[in-house]
């Protein structure tokens, strides 16, 4: 059965049984509207196409240099980004990312065992 739990911090878990995940829809949108400090502070990066990961000239790297952002915030926005890039990915595409990794995992298992 599926069961519907309201945690101390005010969060919401759901319990459905049968299904593997959720997905997440309108992701950007939502980011977008979470972070608005963050994405309002990227109209002032040097380059249209800044990633704010390590860009001269990002006004959001400065912002969280300087405390005006804080570390842990501007992190979350980095790992929401890279997330929702993965779910807007196609099933090909994430099929392909995941033999790349399987065929990396094989040749890194296969020089460990030769190194002993």
């Amino acid at each position: 059965y599926r069961q519907l739990t309201k945690l101390d911090c005010q969060a919401m878990l759901i319990d459905t049984p049968g299904m593997r995940e959720l997905g997440n829809f309108s992701i950007e949108t939502g980011i977008d509207e979470t972070f608005a400090e963050i994405i309002e502070l990227s109209q002032e990066c040097q380059f249209n196409d800044c990633t704010h990961s390590n860009e001269k000239g990002c006004a959001v790297i400065k912002a969280v240099d300087n405390g005006q952002v804080p570390e842990k915030r501007y992190q979350n926005y980095l790992k929401m980004k890279k997330e929702s890039h993965y779910y807007e990915m196609s099933y090909l595409e994430k099929k392909k990312k995941d033999k790349q990794f399987g065929k990396l995992c094989k040749t890194v298992m296969k020089y460990k065992k030769n190194w002993r």
